[in-house]
This record gives C-alpha cells, sequence and structure tokens, in this order.
C-alpha cells in the first residue's frame, strides 16, 4: 500500500535523534562518524528543520575541527588517533558539514589541504582515499570525485594533475554506456553518478558521453532504481541514477510518479528512510531519498529544499564553501 503521507516531523526526530546517539545499527561506522553527521545536518535541512540552537551548533563546529588532519584534509572520528592522516570522503563530508552550519572557514588550512589532495593521486590520475593506501583497490571514482569537489574548495588553481584526473574517469566509461569504479570493471549508478559530478567540478562535462551515459541510467529504473541490471530497487539509487542524470540536465528523464512511490513506500513509521519498503531506517537511505525526492518535481508537493546535484547539498551550503575559495 502506497504511503502518500509524507512524515516531516518523524523524519526530524530521526535525524535529530542520530546526531545526539549513533543507532545501534551503525556503530560499527564510528570511523565515518563525521559521513553520519553530513546526512543528518543535510536531511534536517532539505526539510526545513535545520535549526540548531547556538551552543548545539558551536559544539558541533569544533568537533568538526578537531577531525582537521596535520597533513591536510579531515578524519573521519575523534574515535581515530590524532595523528592519523585525513581521508578523502571524510573530508568531503567535513566540509559539507561546516558549511551547513555556516562555520567561517578560517580555520581551514588550505595549503594543506592540497598538498594532502596532492598526495592522494596516484600516477594513472585516480586518488587513493590517504596517501598511504596508493595502488589498492580503494583507488576508484569515489575517491575521483571527493578529491575534484574538495579541490573546490581549497582553491589557488589545480590541487594535481586534472588532465590525468579526467582521463582516469575517461578510462572507466564501459561498453554499455555506463561508468565504472575503475577501468574494466561493470557500471554501477554510484559510480556513475561520481563520475559525472567530477567531469562537471573538472571543468570537463562536455568530454562525457551524454547518450550512453543517459541511456544506461534511464534503464536503471524499475518504479525506484537498481544499482546494476539485475538487481532490486534501492532507495540510494534513486537519487545516485537520478542525481547523475540531473548533472547532466536531464533530471526530466526520470519518471517521477513510480520513484515518488517507491521512496515514499520506503518510510519507517519511527522516522527516517530503509532501502526499500519494511526495512529499518539509517541515515545513509534517509538522506539520499530526500535528495532524490528533491531533485524532481516531488520537491515542491512535499516542501523540500533545492538541492545542487553535483555538490550533493543545497545551493546555499556550496555557495558558502565556495565564497573564500
Amino acid at each position: 500500500m502506497t504511503q502518500a503521507t509524507f512524515k516531516r516531523n518523524a523524519h526530524a526526530s530521526y535525524f535529530t535523534r542520530c546526531l545526539r546517539a549513533m543507532p545501534s545499527q551503525a556503530q560499527e561506522q564510528d570511523s565515518n562518524r563525521v559521513t553520519l553527521a553530513f546526512f543528518c545536518l543535510s536531511g534536517l535541512a532539505l526539510i526545513g528543520k535545520l535549526d540548531p540552537s547556538a551552543e548545539d551548533r558551536d559544539a558541533w563546529i569544533e568537533w568538526l575541527w578537531t577531525l582537521q588532519a596535520p597533513g591536510g584534509g579531515f578524519r573521519g572520528s575523534t574515535g581515530e588517533p590524532a595523528s592519523a592522516p585525513g581521508n578523502l570522503p571524510s573530508t568531503y563530508t567535513a566540509l559539507a558539514c561546516l558549511a551547513l552550519l555556516r562555520a567561517p572557514l578560517d580555520r581551514l588550512d588550505r595549503k594543506a589541504l592540497r598538498s594532502f589532495l596532492a598526495a592522494c593521486q596516484a600516477e594513472d590520475g585516480s586518488f587513493s582515499p590517504t596517501p598511504d593506501t596508493q595502488g589498492l583497490f580503494q583507488n576508484d571514482m569515489r575517491m575521483a570525485y571527493t578529491a575534484s569537489l574538495a579541490a573546490k574548495v581549497a582553491g589557488g588553481g589545480p590541487a594535481f594533475d586534472e588532465p590525468a584526473a579526467i582521463d582516469f574517469v575517461m578510462r572507466c566509461q564501459t561498453w554499455e554506456g555506463g561508468y565504472s569504479g575503475r577501468p574494466g570493471i561493470e557500471s554501477h549508478g554510484g559510480t556513475n553518478y561520481c563520475a559525472l559530478a567530477a567531469l562537471s567540478l573538472l571543468g570537463a562535462l562536455d568530454k562525457a558521453d551524454v547518450a550512453g551515459s543517459s541511456r544506461w541510467l534511464v534503464q536503471r529504473q524499475i518504479g525506484g532504481f537498481q544499482g546494476r541490471p539485475g538487481k532490486l530497487e534501492d532507495v540510494c539509487y534513486s537519487f545516485w541514477c537520478g542525481g547523475a542524470l540531473a548533472t547532466i540536465g536531464l533530471a526530466s528523464l526520470v519518471n517521477e510518479e513510480p520513484n515518488t512511490e517507491f521512496l515514499l513506500d520506503s518510510q519507517s513509521p519511527i522516522g527516517g528512510f530503509g532501502k526499500e519498503p519494511e526495512e529499518f531506517p539509517d541515515p545513509f537511505h534517509s538522506y539520499l531519498a530526500l535528495s532524490a525526492l528533491s531533485l524532481t518535481g516531488a520537491r515542491e508537493k512535499l516542501e523540500l529544499a533545492e538541492i545542487d546535484p553535483v555538490y550533493n547539498m543545497p545551493p546555499w551550503a556550496r555557495d558558502w564553501l565556495l565564497a573564500e575559495a
């Protein structure tokens, strides 16, 4: 049965609870705590409920600055040693959190950030999550995206070899038209988003095969979206595929009605969204469900905030990050 009612207040309560205490299902993700905070703060922003007290805002901002690594970038949690290097995904989500809280960026070590980004790049143009994990399996499209976005915030011209990064992205396009995480493996909804958004950030979106990409992405819609051929629908892919289409200016190709129906059916009675109907909610799927809804005509119907599909944050938060770059 379709859940036509959007549970705004329940979602606000869910994200607020998760900001104060991680759900037991998420506790093994403690090293990614800043990313969980990003999902919660962003989710509250999209439903118009991001209004922390001055005390909470100041405390969260101070916590975020404690994650800035001496060698540049940000760590994922205070549970890691203070000497631990930054990592690319946490750097992206920490910067986004600072923007969502409208924190002054005067403490951002831009010089160290630029050095960190350059150190994460491999000879083939790909990026590892940290400078000391070069050449391992995590050199993939997620890292290319987060490095490209962080470089926009760092400012000061190219922070790494951009032509090599663009070449890496282009080498990941498969015969199907989509993009894989690394050359030689299959396309995936999440890596399609990361590839097209990275090309946009690098000023190379004109190099994208729009026809091939859009065909692959549209074929992933069942009602919601699947991540790969032959898989079931999953809430997160409504954003990964929908966001990729929005990045190339083709958000209108999403069949809005069945996508919205699938997403609303995945709401939990306690707030938040599961990966599919009847599943327990988690911050990741809860935020990406709202992001996906915000990219379509459902945004106005549900009174959601606008989102920039490339930066994966509201335009005002994007502008806050870039104001001093």
